[in-house]
């Protein structure tokens, strides 16, 4: 346990340098551009969300990221409809749920530097001055105005690259123009379409944080949405953003930064943890099963083999064999003479009767002098050989 002490300190150590790091460190500022009511970042719309109770008095606006067609049924005469977005780009079953809503008495406001599927529907298009606006994208030179006298009137100024698009080419469009840009082209216009309007803007950056602070250009914003009838308004983030909603069930961590950073660590540690505790322990040792002892089968097989043959004197001659051997091995006695001399010397060594000796050699001369060894013969010397060896025998 002690072993793991340096690297539960080494887990503890890299939590507590990440921890130090994300609440010292102050988040980068994100300038991208998502118009989103939660965004306090420059190009979301907070600023705009904080505007909408004083434009729409005591009527709801609700915030979504859904399409069209998958709110067809909220979207009714006594709805107002919001969409900003850089680029918005709809599929053809979204445009005949707005186009319908509208028909029936909706009115909706698309703020977006260019409508492909609606421009293509109402016949109009939205234009900008390329060279003009990579010469002068960031200069405070440039300027919208109302139309109308009984709107806000004076000179809302922003860079080149918040009102750069204008509208133009209408193909015999009833249009009414709302707002303009220094050079009298047409930045905001509102369309009658059957029961309802569509209101249409080509500066959805003059709706973010960044230009709302700036002067009095709120009040381009307002009176803008002031167009609008005092009803509820859906204001739909989903052609900006798209869907927010996270598929995982880790939904809830993921998008609460606190619990975010909890867990990027509780996995790194988990990591590092596998990572040294695997080199620590030793591979596993494969079992090697030894060899199996077969020399009592073997032996086994060689008996039952002379067994089945019956020939005594075979193997009374190798008992006589390997016994002398024995001898020679153990005793390192020669057998040049069998003489008295020679059963002394083996009897002393091998602490047995020198009488008992004499009379195993005798046999055993006798056995190696017979052509032919009966069973009790070979019995007889098996018994007196284990004898000499000092084992018991029946």
């Amino acid at each position: 346990m002690k072993g793991d002490g340096k690297y539960y300190a080494l887990i503890v150590f890299i939590f507590l340098v990440m921890f130090g790091f994300s609440y010292t460190a102050k988040d980068p500022t994100n300038y991208n551009h998502t118009f989103s009511h939660k965004d306090k970042n420059p190009y979301g719309g907070f600023v705009l969300k904080d505007m909408m109770p004083d434009i729409f008095e005591g009527k709801e606006v609700s915030s979504i990221n859904l399409t069209l067609y998958e709110i067809e049924d909220d979207l009714s005469a006594d709805k107002n409809l919001l969409i900003i977005a850089d680029n918005m780009s709809m599929g053809q079953e979204d445009l005949e749920v707005l186009l319908n809503a509208v028909n029936d008495g909706m009115n909706a406001m698309i703020v977006s530097t260019t409508m492909f599927a609606v421009s293509d529907s109402l016949g109009f298009s939205s234009n900008y001055s390329q060279f003009d606006y990579m010469l002068n994208a960031n200069q405070d030179t440039s300027y919208l105005t109302f139309v109308n006298q009984a709107m806000p009137q004076g000179e809302f100024r922003f860079k080149k690259d918040a009102m750069s698009y204008y509208f133009d080419d209408f193909d015999s469009l009833d249009y009414h123009v709302i707002a303009q840009n220094g050079d009298k082209d047409p930045v905001a216009i509102q369309v009658p379409f059957g029961e309802g309007n569509l209101y249409l803007c080509t500066t959805p950056l003059a709706f973010t944080n960044n230009y709302l602070f700036f002067k009095e250009n709120h009040e381009y914003v307002s009176g803008l949405l002031s167009f609008l009838p005092s009803k509820d308004l859906i204001w739909s983030e989903y052609y900006q953003m798209g869907r927010l909603e996270i598929k995982t069930p880790l939904r809830v961590v993921l998008t609460t930064p606190p619990l975010k950073l909890a867990y990027t660590v509780a996995i790194l540690a988990l990591f590092l943890f596998m990572f040294f505790e695997a080199k620590r322990k030793q591979r596993i040792i494969p079992i090697v099963r030894p060899l199996a002892n077969t020399t009592l089968e073997f032996i086994g097989t060689i008996a039952n083999l002379y067994m089945r043959k019956k020939d005594h004197g075979d193997i009374a001659r190798k008992r006589i064999q390997y016994f002398l051997e024995y001898i020679h091995n153990r005793y390192f006695m020669s057998f040049k003479k069998f003489d008295q001399d020679f059963f002394e010397k083996l009897a002393a060594k091998s602490g047995n009767d020198v009488l008992e000796v004499k009379k195993l050699f005798d046999l055993i001369q006798r056995v190696k002098e017979q052509e032919r060894v009966s069973e009790q013969e070979l019995k007889l010397l098996s018994d007196k050989i284990e004898a000499f060896y000092g084992r018991k025998h029946g």
